[in-house]
């Protein structure tokens, strides 16, 4: 809320749409429009077009970034550029009636705006996903087939997902990429996937994008290539003058597309944007250096100043640093962002032995002062600190220093039997990481869902053992991987995983959504009491014939097998997303069989109405009225303003994602590899919601809401749950979107308030 208060302040915004689902009070100056008050009164509004003037030099959007003090940073972009953009961008790479995109991007970026807009010009299609599938490759990857898909923009780090999930054929497809680097090792698989590539790259300062490349295989090197139209380039040094070809410079930009500051932030703004000696244009200082190539192509080369992206996480590596220099006897660290991980080189008061209690308890202290992901996976003890001829540290001869006491040897136990080193061969490759320690925990050090699901495949294709994703869980190290490949027991493929099995208090079952698996909630175990048993409920068809036929009969056998975990109850469940419909479902037959339940939390979980009719025909009238009436929400959201548009853009990213579900009902029933069943699992979820009749039952729900969840709902207050809830449904909001409420840093609110609603409901056993 204090975010969002500074944004509408800031901006001088004369006006506010939301919904009711916020609920947040907002000063009176502000004039505040319910989307829901604004939908009931449509029929009385007058159709005659808005009598608004707009300029090229009027603002089209103020995107807020963050700012390394915390103080986000409004940034105006005018018609003008906007209309460059899009122009320009229709040329190169170019762009056709029969094309479709597809969009991923959160409406809050401003990659988003290409996605929407360029389509809508020039008379293509928006094919748009909500914010869940865009983070699931397998999902993803499904769609640009069906759909087929001829163009798609993503950040390296979704193509590296897409690549992950058994891509394993060619699609006529126009692949954008930006945001991050590329590396030619992801370039050439791109381009082994799809038509053509094209590197884009761009500040929000510069309106998304400033130069284009189209990427062949014959490129020796990765640039950014050359501006757009009406965009000039400059390389310049620390005095703002040019550097020759071939030399480093900062990057710096100039044209239609340079915003014309920070809003009412001048000290910033004298300090990024400066008018040029060359044209007397006014300038932006991306903070990014490049240099310039014999091509005439820029070869862009990293950040000036301290942020990094690990993993996803935008990061400022002098907060680390200086976390790490408040610590006794630490005299000064330097934080590196290197291959996807972190390393703190230290430079000690007196220098000591360091031992493993040592370096645990320097890692324990970062945990509690940042978020977990900003704590250093290596560290390396240094006796000094190289510095370039002009006294500048030298990052690069940091890079290659030999460590005085190198952690990751202290840390390391190599691995010992055959099974050891194939597991320890396949996780390297996994997380690029040359030595791991075989007591090392795999979602420690780097590993997730994509790179679980590649250890698995793999895993597979080398031994012919098919491992169910959920056991990295409970042998999340190489040795106990290891053992369980080398033991001549058929693994178990059953519902029930222990994640976190001792403990006197009555146990939580964490059912899973529509994909199956429950590796997302890898963060979350962690901030539960100690005493506090979790189990999660995975789904365990590995072939489509054996699917569930109903939730039912899914939520029967999750029942048959947490009673035998919990013989006397009684019994608390949470379901995240779709396991929030099989929650429900399963505390409905428990309590027709006497059974007592202390909590049915739904997480994030929506149910539209179509849940309440009981015949397939039924479903689909009342989808069809659900559809019509959110394509009115967002044809009106397209003809009234920005604002309109962005709060209903998932609405339409559901309607699509809808649709795509209720035609792929037909798929070969074929053994294959794990990551070929998700696709098919998350394809019958949908059949048997389709069959699946919701009941009003007399019984109390908690639904914990994503706070930061815009999308169009026809009830954004009870996702749908209050005609269900007959006792009543208890609304609990989380921090973050539909995905991030089980991302750090989010995990740990949802987590602690899970554990708190636990204690005062189970205070008398």
């Amino acid at each position: 809320k204090q975010r969002l208060e500074f944004m509408l302040h800031d901006s001088e915004a004369k006006f506010l749409i939301t919904n009711k689902k916020t609920n947040l009070v907002f000063p009176n100056s502000i004039k505040t429009f319910i989307l829901e008050d604004v939908l009931a009164n449509l029929p009385s509004q007058s159709n005659t077009p808005l009598n608004s003037t707009v300029n090229p030099d009027s603002i089209a959007y103020i995107l807020y970034t963050s700012g390394s003090t915390g103080k986000p940073k409004g940034v105006p972009i005018s018609h003008k550029s906007l209309v460059n953009l899009l122009f320009s961008l229709a040329k190169e790479p170019g762009i056709k009636e029969s094309d479709k995109q597809l969009a991923i991007t959160t409406i809050s970026f401003d990659a988003a705006f290409v996605e929407l807009f360029l389509p809508l010009i020039n008379g293509a299609s928006i094919v748009m996903v909500n914010s869940e599938t865009a983070k699931d490759g397998i999902l993803l990857l499904d769609i640009l087939k069906s759909k087929k898909i001829t163009m798609l923009q993503a950040t390296p780090t979704t193509w590296e997902m897409l690549l992950e999930s058994n891509w394993d054929e060619k699609l006529k497809l126009m692949a954008c990429c930006g945001g991050e680097a590329l590396t030619k090792e992801l370039a050439q698989k791109i381009l082994s996937k799809c038509d053509s590539l094209w590197n884009v790259y761009g500040p929000t300062e510069a309106t998304v994008v400033s130069t284009i490349k189209k990427i062949t295989l014959d490129d020796e090197s990765i640039s950014i290539g050359k501006p757009i139209d009406n965009y000039q380039i400059y390389l310049l040094n620390s005095n703002g003058q040019l550097v020759p070809p071939g030399v480093v410079g900062e990057i710096a930009i100039s044209g239609d597309g340079v915003a014309k500051g920070y809003l009412k932030r001048e000290d910033l703004t004298k300090e990024k944007f400066i008018t040029n000696k060359f044209n007397s244009k006014l300038t932006y200082l991306t903070g990014d250096l490049g240099k310039l190539l014999p091509t005439g192509d820029i070869l862009c080369l990293g950040r000036v100043d301290h942020q990094v992206k690990i993993r996803g996480y935008r990061i400022e590596l002098g907060e680390i640093e200086q976390t790490l220099e408040s610590i006794d006897n630490i005299k000064t660290a330097i934080v590196l962002g290197h291959e996807d991980r972190l390393i703190a080189y230290i430079l000690l008061e007196n220098f000591m032995d360091i031992d493993i209690d040592k370096i645990k308890e320097w890692k324990a202290y970062l945990a509690s002062q940042l978020p977990e992901y900003f704590v250093p996976y290596d560290f390396k003890i240094i006796k000094e600190l190289p510095t370039t001829p002009n006294g500048k540290l030298d990052k690069n001869a940091l890079l290659k220093i030999e460590s005085e006491k190198d952690i990751a040897k202290i840390l390391y136990t190599e691995p010992r039997t055959e099974a050891e080193k194939l597991v320890a061969k396949i996780w390297k490759e996994s997380l690029n990481i040359e030595n791991i320690d075989i007591f090392s925990n795999f979602f420690e050090i780097g590993g997730h869902s994509i790179r679980a699901v590649k250890v698995i495949v793999e895993i597979e294709k080398q031994t012919g053992k098919r491992i169910p994703l959920s056991s990295l869980f409970e042998n999340s190290t190489i040795e106990k991987f290891a053992k369980l490949i080398e033991s001549n027991v058929e693994v178990s493929s059953e519902c029930i995983v222990p994640v976190k099995p001792n403990g006197n208090k009555v146990p939580l079952f964490i059912i899973h959504g529509a994909g199956l698996n429950v590796l997302n909630f890898v963060n979350v175990i962690k901030h539960f009491d100690e005493d506090q048993p979790v189990y999660f409920i995975q789904g365990t068809a590995r072939r489509y014939e054996e699917w569930y036929e109903s939730i039912e009969d899914m939520a029967a056998q999750y029942i048959e097998a947490i009673v035998k975990i919990n013989p006397k109850g009684p019994y608390a469940l949470a379901g995240f997303s779709f396991g929030g419909v099989v929650a429900f479902e399963m505390t409905r037959q428990l309590k027709e069989q006497g059974k007592a339940v202390s909590l049915t939390a739904l997480l994030d979980t929506y149910v539209d109405s179509s849940y309440y009719y009981a015949t397939l025909s039924q479903k689909k009238m009342i989808r069809y009225f659900d559809i019509t009436r959110r394509r009115l929400d967002y044809l009106m959201g397209m003809l009234t303003s920005w604002k309109s548009l962005k709060l209903r853009t998932n609405a339409k990213k559901e309607y699509i994602l809808r649709m795509y579900f209720g035609k792929k009902d037909q798929i070969t029933e074929q053994e294959a590899l794990s990551l070929e069943q998700f696709i098919k699992a998350n394809i019958k979820v949908n059949e048997i919601v389709d069959r699946y009749h919701l009941k009003p039952q007399n019984f109390e729900v908690d639904l914990f809401r994503a706070k930061d969840d815009a999308s169009y709902k026809l009830d954004p207050t009870h996702l749908g749950w209050k005609k269900a809830a007959l006792k009543g449904v208890k609304i609990h909001n989380i921090p973050g979107d539909h995905l991030d409420i089980v991302a750090p840093p989010n995990d740990k609110t949802l987590a602690r308030m899970l554990q708190e609603i636990l204690d005062e409901r189970h205070a008398n056993i």
